[in-house]
């Protein structure tokens, strides 16, 4: 099956806003989670004027990010803010086999976000697969929201203000298998201590998530009406304000 696969995460950088060596040795830090889902490190990109461009110069060496994609990102006045930056990769590929993601950190209270997005790539057709890279992004930036959601499923979800459960989310709080029975999966997520938890990661289908299927939706819009019916999807301004 074809899959296109959106991941979000929404956390705080604080301020200062981090430097653009800092940000994009966090991009780095990405590429090499994604190394095991089947994205080599050396095949990825900085964003140029065109692809042609884009393709002359890798984005990441085995030990950090390149000079030359750091050369790059100083080079754009729009990235020597104080209050917000872009950086992003890709794998230059469109279609099939694509993938790209990007973190925008800002000091204001809007949230920073990671977004990745992929297409038919065949580590994240297993649902496990996933997991483990949403687990990393989670250890990594103790994110306040996490989704992960084929392509379209915004369009087939309950709530306009709180976000969709789609393939998984994660929330920062306590969520107990009794309290969402139509979760194929509730996994608590600990903190870095070991001893405390920090959230719950909730699985709709442990089978690839398919927007065309109606049960998967079906599930997927249970479990965010069951959430809701017990205040435990807040909307999107409330986790701005809460969290």
């Amino acid at each position: 099956m074809s899959l296109y696969l959106t991941i979000s995460a929404n956390f705080r950088t604080g301020s200062p806003l981090p430097s653009i060596d800092d940000q994009y040795n966090d991009l780095w830090k990405v590429a090499k989670l994604l190394e095991t889902a089947g994205f080599p490190i050396n095949e990825w990109f900085p964003p140029a004027a065109t692809p042609e461009v884009s393709l002359l110069n890798q984005a990441f060496s085995a030990t950090g990010p390149s000079l030359a994609a750091l050369a790059m990102s100083k080079a754009d006045k729009a990235n020597l803010a104080s209050d917000l930056r872009i950086l992003g990769v890709w794998n230059g590929m469109e279609d099939s086999g694509g993938a790209a993601y990007t973190t925008t950190y800002n000091t204001s209270r809007i949230p920073s976000n990671l977004d990745f997005s992929a297409q038919d790539a065949s580590a994240f057709l297993d649902y496990r697969n996933v997991v483990k890279f949403v687990q990393s992004v989670i250890d990594f930036w103790n994110p306040m929201l996490v989704k992960v959601a084929p392509g379209g499923y915004s369009e087939k979800s309950v709530f306009t203000d709180r976000p969709a459960v789609g393939w998984m989310i994660y929330l920062p709080f306590e969520v107990s298998a009794r309290q969402v029975p139509e979760a194929a999966q509730i996994i608590p997520i600990m903190a870095a201590d070991g001893k405390k938890r920090q959230g719950t990661l909730i699985i709709t289908t442990t089978d690839t998530f398919d927007v065309d299927n109606p049960a998967h939706i079906k599930n997927a819009n249970a479990i965010e009406t069951r959430l809701v019916d017990q205040d435990l999807l807040p909307t999107l301004r409330e986790f701005v304000t809460r969290f």
